[in-house]
């Protein structure tokens, strides 16, 4: 017996040296189940559910089966973070998704579906309904959107990526080599981790001990740095994908477009005198539809003598559309946007004009879209770009400078419009609390290489102002600005004896006076024509499809649209 217990104590002190030695092999292979991640737990997921990984962040969503092992998204999920195309029209509780061919109609749990007037099936339900909640195929997801995607069981998980700019990238040196949930001996495992495997890095621990990492299969936790090599930066392989062609019209000449303010029918009627004017134009935008009620239904000041006119003088017409009501309104006009039905009314009545009018093309002027209608606003974007297409005449959206208004999803409005037009003005607005220009040249840049990062210079116009701000402040700095044209504002400093002066910060001429009735001081960053050449030079340096003016009779004579004619004509 004594025999047996000395050839057992030998056994054990040599497995002790040989976990030692070798890095406790012995022991990670007989690991017990309280030393691995409860998974589920963890992350909260419940029966039939799958954590969803994006670029290596792990969302708050979660994927769902349909019990049949088809993985489903919810559209909101889907929409927000992969396809933005993909539209839950909430009225209706179905999804509407544009295609070249026509847009198309998903009814939850049902395989057929329609694209345009055309039928079609699927072998699973595209959407399917679940506690009133929508969720989109993940298999449709990723026939239509560019994404790397895989689905991992035990436990349930779905790791997909839509972004390929380099990583930092290591490789496992030790088959012994663990991924823990955290950093330290003492935290449980995901899993063993192979030799030669490929880890992404977020965090190589600055010469700490641990490093955090992702897999490729989907797990962020911690390694032993002992056990990684030197981490790469590394550049990933993007996945094939044939994205839909939406057709669109573009002219073989730079686009010199005016907007003529027009707020009555009688103002049509000016048409002719302007034209003599305003030499060199070769596209004009008339203020003719705006919403006359939450309903949808429209105010036309549209005449057809009108586009005659401008036809015989060789000037095509893109009748302005705006979300006007007395003013602007965002919520307003969600009301309409939000139902598919008053959508179809509004481009009913919109076709009509069309060909009454004979038009062109369709500029819309969406302003003050919140972010909780944006939704609502692009696929009423995609919509009217279908009618357009139908008619054969060019569509152009206006849209403010994209720092401050990201949410209109300019890229989405650049594959579905012909010319995206940026309105580059407002840097200070009438309701600004500071003094300052309209559009310092930084601002103006800022803006045209901001939206070239979302839509191809092809498409791109950038407007310019042909009006200023004059802007008085009092002694405790309480400031209030009034809009005036080129004459008017430089009228204002000669009639005080005030030469403008060039002030670099904004590339514009300026001056300032107090004033001996109100005690205010007045300030002025005049549009005149050393900002117009700086606008213009700028638009031809980025080669942008053209330059757009706000607004005829702001100017300060016909030498300025000469000018603007002698860079793009």
């Amino acid at each position: 017996m004594n025999k047996i217990r000395r050839i057992m104590g030998m056994i054990l002190i040599s497995v002790s040296i040989l976990c030692i030695l070798g890095g406790c092999d012995i022991v990670d292979d007989f690991r017990s189940e309280k030393d691995l991640v409860d998974y589920n737990s963890t992350y909260g997921v419940s029966d039939g559910e799958y954590t969803i990984t994006l670029n290596n962040t792990m969302l708050e969503a979660k994927a769902i089966d349909d019990g049949a092992g088809n993985v489903y998204m919810d559209v909101n999920t889907a929409n927000k973070y992969y396809n933005s195309r993909i539209y839950w029209q909430a009225d209706e509780n179905i999804i509407l998704y544009a295609t070249p061919e026509g847009m198309a109609e998903y009814t939850p749990d049902s395989t057929s579906y329609t694209v345009g007037v055309s039928t079609a099936s699927s072998s699973i339900p595209v959407i399917i309904n679940r506690d009133g909640m929508l969720y989109v195929s993940l298999e449709f997801l990723k026939e239509n959107t560019k994404m790397d995607c895989a689905v991992f069981n035990e436990p349930n998980r779905v790791v997909t990526r839509t972004n390929w700019d380099d990583a930092y990238m290591t490789t496992v040196t030790e088959k012994k080599a663990v991924i823990r949930y955290q950093g330290g001996i003492k935290s449980p495992i995901f899993r063993n981790l192979e030799k030669g495997e490929r880890l992404y890095v977020l965090d190589d621990g600055a010469g700490d001990e641990w490093a955090q990492v992702v897999t490729e299969d989907g797990y962020n936790g911690w390694v032993e740095n002992k056990y990684l090599d030197t981490p790469l930066m590394t550049g990933l392989e993007e996945p094939t994908f044939n994205a839909p062609v939406f057709t669109s019209i573009s002219k073989n000449y730079k686009i010199n477009l005016a907007w003529h303010g027009v707020y009555s029918e009688a103002a049509n009627e000016e048409l002719g005198q302007i034209l003599t004017e305003v030499p060199g134009i070769n596209t004009i935008s008339p203020r003719w539809f705006y919403f006359a009620n939450t309903e949808g239904d429209m105010v036309t000041l549209g005449s057809a003598d009108y586009v005659n006119t401008a036809h015989a003088a060789g000037v095509e017409v893109w009748a302005m559309f705006s979300n006007e009501f007395t003013n602007f309104d965002g919520e307003m006009t969600n009301e309409i946007l939000s139902s598919r039905t008053k959508r179809q009314h509004v481009l009913n009545q919109l076709s009509g004009w069309i060909d009454e009018y004979q038009l062109d093309g369709i500029n819309l002027d969406f302003e003050m879209i919140g972010e909780s209608g944006a939704d609502n606003y692009i696929q009423f974007v995609r919509e009217l770009s279908a009618l357009c297409r139908e008619k054969q005449i060019v569509f152009s959206i206006d849209n403010y400078t994209p720092m401050y208004w990201r949410h209109y999803n300019h890229k989405e409005e650049g594959v579905f419009a012909d010319y995206i037009i940026i309105m580059g003005y407002d840097e200070h607005h009438t309701g600004s609390d500071v003094a300052g220009s309209v559009a310092s040249m930084g601002f103006v840049r800022q803006g045209i290489e901001d939206m070239l990062a979302m839509v191809p210079k092809e498409k791109v116009i950038n407007a310019i102002p042909l009006y200023t701000r004059v802007w008085a402040t009092d002694a405790n700095g309480v400031v209030e600005s009034f809009n005036a044209g080129m004459t008017e504002a430089a009228g204002y400093l000669e009639s005080h004896g005030v030469t403008p002066v060039y002030d670099e910060s904004t590339g514009q001429n300026y001056g300032e006076y107090m004033s001996e009735i109100d005690g205010r001081r007045y300030q002025i960053w005049l549009e005149d024509q050393t900002s117009l050449r700086s606008r213009l030079e700028m638009i031809q340096e980025y080669d942008l499809a053209g330059v757009a003016s706000w607004s005829i009779g702001w100017e300060s004579g016909p030498e300025i649209w000469q000018i603007i004619a002698s860079y793009f004509n």
